[in-house]
């Protein structure tokens, strides 16, 4: 046992995670979303942590102070990529999120249901 009641346990590794944008419109050509996205963070309990991804160009991050609750990303993707703050000395998972990478619709091109042509 922790020593900790269930509520404070709670309490400890309680974190928020946001993103801004969470997504990433593409165009009908262009496949790729090129986009800067903000990681922000919450944590109740200063500690260090670290942020992890799918994302191949981003390495493992970690903060080197409690007072950093940020972090700016370029990204350049065809699929969605998933986020993960973890805490640094125990590589506990603290909270998640996903930027969703969606092709634009082409435009539908409207189709005539009459016959070109008119016998009258």
């Amino acid at each position: 046992m922790s020593g900790y009641s269930v509520a404070e346990e709670a309490e400890l590794t309680a974190a928020d995670l946001t993103l801004a944008p969470k997504f990433c419109i593409t165009s009908a050509e262009d496949a790729q979303c090129n986009t800067e996205v903000v990681l922000t963070w919450e944590v109740l309990k200063n500690r260090p942590i670290c942020i992890i991804s799918d994302y191949k160009k981003l390495e493992k991050w970690c903060s080197s102070s409690n007072k950093n609750n940020s972090l700016t990303v370029n990204v350049s993707a065809e699929k969605d990529i998933q986020f993960v703050m973890i805490d640094k000395d125990t590589s506990e998972t603290l909270a998640g999120v996903k930027l969703k990478v969606t092709q634009a619709s082409s435009p539908h091109v409207r189709r005539r249901y009459r016959n070109p042509w008119s016998l009258f």
